[in-house]
């Protein structure tokens, strides 16, 4: 934990309605126990009775969805309008369809396979079959109408692992397929409004790799190539249902309107009033299909009020308090009063719920609980509201009054996860804490504990995932414990907050008794996870200390005592980083972005100090990282950064807050962009900007603020 001097303490995917190709693959699971992929697309149409058919396009749209309850895949899309005579020529090639959080099934994905040739001259000529190497089995087009057969789709074979589910239904022809794709914590959600195709592979366009993973360029009509740790082409929904838009914590933000020419144009949208009573400690987030389907967003502030906001007005849509906040800790330190809901909620879009963690109390903190709210109108959920305070993990009982929940909620395949550290001032015997509860019936939850005093989890970037379960992040042993316990510790938990002990599933420094003297806590900052393309590991945890280390980790062994694989310095030693990192791809490759409050290491030329870095990560046996730019924050509030790119890779920005005003700056150079004339206040350290639409909003004390292009 920090001391009093340095502060405070510490997507779902619906399918857009118009042709898309590419996306990013932000984390990837390895269980194969969710339906696969869908059907290819159906055979094209014949304009005049009795004429043959056009061609049908491939299988293999579909690629593996990970673990989940969800059901996954996508659903082909029409064929186009064929011509009055025989049969046309080759099928479109397929493209893979992976879940941007939780999906994908391992970090070699096969791209979509060669389309099937037609029947030529027949008069009932259907598109014949074509077989597709890419993931997912069999898919069944869609009937064609107008005179032409039934295009049946190739199969498919490959993808990223064997069982992933029975065969996907094509959209029927002429209306355009829509999409099923599991959401977070392997919810579905359907989109492809409209009537709109959802189009893959199409002409050879661009299906780009996940964070972490490489451009890959489909080839017409002999399918995409291999994208190590990439996703394939998918539209990406504009929700933004967790902190940093992914479970992966990538901060990664499609917005195909906002390039850098646009970007330069940005100024407040005067006509989004966006208020309400209280403080706000946590990011916003949206969704996109609200009430009546108009979009929301969300604030929540430490008096426990859960506030949803129109998208367009600004004005409350509906505001659900979740009990008295407490006035202070009661434990004999802390800095936040009130101190109620102080971390982000995570929605489920496809049950509509939110869900909301903060204290309850008068005068002190008397439980802590844990909301499941509706995103219609804030009723709260059968079930919940889950008192936290009756935890125990073996013999450790929860102790009420110094735990503190700062860390932002996770969801994943089900399961919610909530971290606990402790209060600034380290006061009390709080323990670092996380609870898993089967969100499907609250009454299945599990606990965590450190088997230390201290060691907490209070990072407000929250806990990272790659699919299984979450990755996260402990602080100092408060009792200065001559044993190691889980102070200064990466671990993971799965199932119902499950740790199981071995190397693979923790990591610690050497150094660990020291930085638990001097306070230098590895949990000063929140875990993100990102796929490396050619590196060797392929995938790793990123996590930076306090003292400024950064420490890439093999994600699938994350090495025992000082088994990183990299430890890269970024800033010098001391109270040098609390951050929440994000991290995105251009055509230099992988970055991961962070804040620093002191003692920055940047390239000479760039400012130091307390700044916004990007550390670029070239593949390597092992990585060689190395710091490519530094650009200047200001003010008293050392905020975090977020990116958007227009395809998942061109045009990247790193957007952040800085002295109240937004600032975006080129992810490839950190060449200034944008400075905002206007300014939006009461903007809380840690906290990091959304995009939506085209627009960058940001929450502050009492407020939201947006931005776009004018």
């Amino acid at each position: 934990m920090p001391r009093q001097s340095v502060g405070d303490l510490r997507d779902q995917r619906s399918l857009m309605g118009l042709l898309v190709v590419g996306l990013t693959l932000s984390c990837s699971s390895k269980d194969a126990t969710r339906p696969g992929g869908g059907g290819g697309a159906s055979g094209n149409l014949a304009t005049t009775a009795g004429a043959g058919g056009g061609s049908g396009s491939a299988g293999g749209n579909g690629g593996p969805i990970g673990a989940g309850t969800g059901t996954g895949g996508v659903l082909g899309a029409a064929g186009d309008s064929a011509s009055a005579t025989g049969g046309g020529a080759g099928g479109v090639a397929g493209s893979l369809y992976i879940d941007t959080d939780v999906g994908g099934a391992s970090a070699t994905v096969s791209g979509g396979g060669a389309g099937g040739g037609s029947a030529a001259g027949t008069t009932a000529g259907g598109g014949a079959a074509g077989t597709a190497a890419g993931g997912g089995a069999t898919g069944v087009a869609g009937s064609a109408a107008g005179g032409g057969g039934t295009g049946v789709a190739g199969s498919a074979s490959g993808g990223g692992g064997t069982g992933f589910g029975a065969a996907g239904t094509g959209g029927v022809a002429g209306t355009g397929g829509a999409a099923v794709v599991a959401g977070t914590g392997g919810a579905a959600v359907v989109a492809g409004t409209g009537g709109a195709a959802v189009v893959a592979g199409t002409g050879g366009a661009a299906v780009v790799a996940g964070t972490g993973g490489a451009a890959v360029v489909s080839t017409p009509g002999t399918g995409g190539g291999s994208g190590t740790g990439g996703g394939g082409a998918i539209a990406e929904t504009q929700s933004v249902l967790e902190r940093n838009k992914h479970a992966s914590r990538d901060g990664a933000f499609l917005q195909p309107t906002l390039t850098r020419a646009r970007a330069a144009l940005i100024s407040r949208d005067m006509t989004f009033v966006g208020t309400f009573a209280g403080s706000m400690f946590a990011s916003p987030l949206y969704l996109d299909n609200g009430p009546g389907g108009k979009g929301l967003f969300f604030a929540v502030t430490t008096g426990n009020d859960v506030v949803a906001l129109d998208e367009t007005t600004g004005a409350v849509t509906w505001m659900k308090n979740i009990g008295s906040s407490p006035q202070s800790s009661g434990a004999g330190c802390g800095s936040i009063h009130p101190i109620g809901i102080l971390s982000t909620p995570v929605i489920d879009a496809q049950t509509r719920t939110i869900y909301v963690a903060g204290a309850v109390g008068a005068a002190t903190i008397g439980r802590h609980e844990i909301h499941a709210l509706s995103v219609d109108d804030g009723s709260e959920k059968a079930g919940w509201p889950i008192d936290v305070s009756t935890s125990t993990a073996g013999t450790v009982m929860f102790n009420v009054m110094p735990q503190n929940q700062r860390s932002a909620l996770s969801l994943v395949n089900g399961i919610l996860y909530v971290a606990y550290g402790g209060h600034v001032g380290d006061c009390g015997p709080y323990r670092g804490w996380v609870i898993g509860i089967n969100t499907a019936d609250p009454t299945m939850r599990g606990a965590w504990a450190t088997g230390g005093v201290g060691e907490g989890i209070w990072a407000a970037g929250g806990m990272a995932s790659d699919g299984n379960g979450v990755f996260f992040m402990t602080g100092n042993s408060t009792v200065g414990a001559a044993t190691h316990m889980d102070s200064e510790q990466v671990a993971r938990v799965t199932g119902l907050a499950t740790l199981t002990r071995t190397d693979a599933n923790i990591y610690y420094p050497a150094t660990w008794r020291s930085m638990d003297t001097t306070d230098a806590d590895l949990g000063s900052s929140s875990p993100v996870f990102i796929r490396l393309p050619g590196a060797a590991p392929a995938s790793y945890v990123v996590a930076i200390s306090k003292d400024g280390h950064m420490f890439l980790l093999n994600s699938n062994n994350l090495g025992g005592m000082n088994g990183h694989v990299v430890d890269f310095p970024v800033a010098a030693s001391g109270m040098s980083i609390h951050t929440v990192p994000a991290a995105y791809t251009t055509a230099q490759g992988v970055h991961v972005t962070l804040s620093t409050d002191s003692g920055a290491m940047c390239p000479a030329g760039m400012p130091s100090g307390r700044v916004i870095m990007s550390v670029l990560i070239p593949p390597g046996a092992p990585p060689v990282p190395r710091a490519v730019w530094c650009a200047a924050l200001l003010g008293t509030e050392v905020t975090s950064p977020i990116t958007t790119t227009t395809d998942g890779s061109s045009d990247a920005i790193v957007w952040y807050m800085s002295a109240n005003k937004l600032v975006g700056v080129d992810g490839d150079t950190g060449a200034a962009i944008v400075t905002s004339a206007d300014t939006c206040t009461g903007v809380r350290r840690w906290t990091s900007p959304i995009a939506v639409k085209g627009r960058v909003v940001v929450g502050g004390d009492g407020h939201l603020c947006s931005w776009s292009p004018h």
